[in-house]
């Protein structure tokens, strides 16, 4: 499968997003997994000219509600006929929450396909632990469906691999402070041999 993970409905206007997106499945004959989540950077909402009021869980919730209705073939704009194309996967592509806190993995239980999780550190029992809580909030929300879970985490390998994670979180989390950075660069992901890695 092909996913994006993870992007942020509240940046687009859902209709065209919804169309980019079947447009992706059709391409990749039916392989697309769209994860979703609210964003970490204001900047991105000011860029995108989107307002920082709809930063939450139950926007996003609407907004993929929309694209839904696109991907089912309903008539959501007034235009002859729907918007196109119809995506390969009935329904539409697979929507993966990306979130790791218990009340969001509760809310998200009410409306996505899944998790598109991450880890700061590579620990199987603290993601385990995050998987058996989206189950348990699945059958709470009275879900008949298992979520589809899924994660991932930074990792560097070659020479320096730690130093590459460093300098990756010091350009991608330009917005927190750099001490807090450097400390959690400390740990983050996987740095180590392909062969560690495998």
């Amino acid at each position: 499968r092909i996913s994006t993970t993870v992007l942020v409905p509240q940046l687009h206007d859902p209709v065209t997003l919804a169309k980019a997106l079947a447009t992706a499945d059709v391409l990749s004959g039916g392989r697309l997994s769209v994860g979703v989540g609210v964003g970490g950077r204001d900047e991105d909402y000011r860029a995108a000219g989107a307002d920082l009021s709809t930063r939450t869980m139950q926007e996003m919730a609407d907004r993929v509600a929309i694209m839904r209705r696109v991907w089912a073939g309903e008539k959501v704009t007034d235009a002859v006929r729907p918007v196109g194309p119809r995506p390969i996967q009935a329904g539409g592509p697979e929507v993966l929450v990306g979130t790791l806190g218990p009340k969001t993995i509760r809310h998200a239980a009410g409306w996505a396909d899944g998790l598109a999780g991450f880890a700061l550190e590579v620990d199987a029992t603290a993601i385990g632990s995050t998987f058996d809580h989206a189950r348990t909030s699945w059958r709470e929300a009275g879900r008949d469906d298992a979520p589809r879970l899924t994660t991932s985490f930074w990792f560097a390998v070659g020479d320096e691999p730690r130093e590459q994670i460093h300098r990756h979180l010091r350009h991608y989390m330009n917005w927190i402070p750099a001490e807090f950075v450097d400390a959690v660069a400390a740990t983050a992901g996987f740095a180590g041999t392909v062969a560690e890695l495998k």
